[in-house]
């Protein structure tokens, strides 16, 4: 339901900024200058195992390809989502 939904999306977008926070207090305890970039979208995938002698969980489809873009042309050091993510309630995140 929507409302499952979008306390989902709001859970992913708290997860990415707790990652960067974290990765703050790395780079200043490491004196490195680590950088992150986000992307979320929400949707469809389809999930399962590959490989016989290396058994892997995988995800797939339209939905893991396009946060994939989002993250690898996304701005270093910020979360990039998708509009649906954009309309979710600002109460879940």
């Amino acid at each position: 339901d929507r409302e499952r939904q979008h306390a989902h999306i709001g859970i992913m977008v708290e997860y990415g900024i707790a990652l960067m926070s974290k990765l703050d207090g790395i780079n200043r305890h490491s004196f490195n200058n680590f950088r992150l970039r986000v992307g979320i979208n929400h949707g469809p995938v389809i999930a399962g195992v590959i490989g016989a002698r290396k058994p892997q969980y995988d995800i797939w489809g339209n939905t893991v390809n396009v946060a994939s873009r989002m993250e690898s042309t996304g701005e270093l050091g910020k979360i990039q989502v998708n509009l649906g993510a954009l309309q979710c309630p600002r109460r879940y995140f």
